[in-house]
């Protein structure tokens, strides 16, 4: 393996994606881009699993002849980006707890709307514990802590 394409696996982009366009799976040949050696792969899923990453140009033209059929029958495409999925709703910066809790920026309902949006305790517990930093309102932790109570409860359930 060539240092080149070690480094750009860690800093670049690749020089191609290819995705899977049927539900079902793809079994694909491509080229191991560490040791050079033709490997079979399944492309399976809707996420992460139904890409597959070409870095050389070698691996490039391989991919593409030995993959043919595949093309020729519209199960694989060739893209140019990764579909990400969207970020979590539980993110939650420091500087939006201090908006969220302070009363002159937002309104209770903004913040009951936010904290609706979490799916994890962990970010609710954040809020808890800065708005008992602050002093907040009964009404405020009251709120918080039961949401923390029901989020951490839904949990088990599944």
């Amino acid at each position: 393996m060539e240092y080149n394409v070690f480094s750009a696996m860690q800093a670049d982009e690749p020089l191609a994606r290819f995705k899977k366009q049927i539900v079902g799976k793809v079994h694909v040949v491509a080229l191991n881009p560490f040791s050079g050696e033709p490997e079979k792969i399944i492309l399976q899923g809707n996420k992460d699993g139904s890409y597959i990453e070409v870095w050389t140009e070698k691996a490039l033209v391989f991919f593409e002849r030995i993959n043919k059929e595949h093309f020729n029958a519209g199960r694989l495409l060739k893209v140019k980006e990764v579909v990400k999925e969207p970020p979590s709703p539980n993110i939650l910066t420091d500087e939006e707890i201090e908006v969220l809790l302070d009363g002159r920026k937002t309104k209770f309902f903004a913040l009951q709307k936010r904290v609706g949006t979490f799916t994890d305790t962990a970010p609710v517990i954040r809020l808890l514990n800065r708005a008992r930093d602050l002093d907040k309102s009964e009404t405020m932790i009251k709120y918080l802590e039961e949401t923390a109570s029901e989020l951490e409860l839904a949990r088990y359930e599944k």
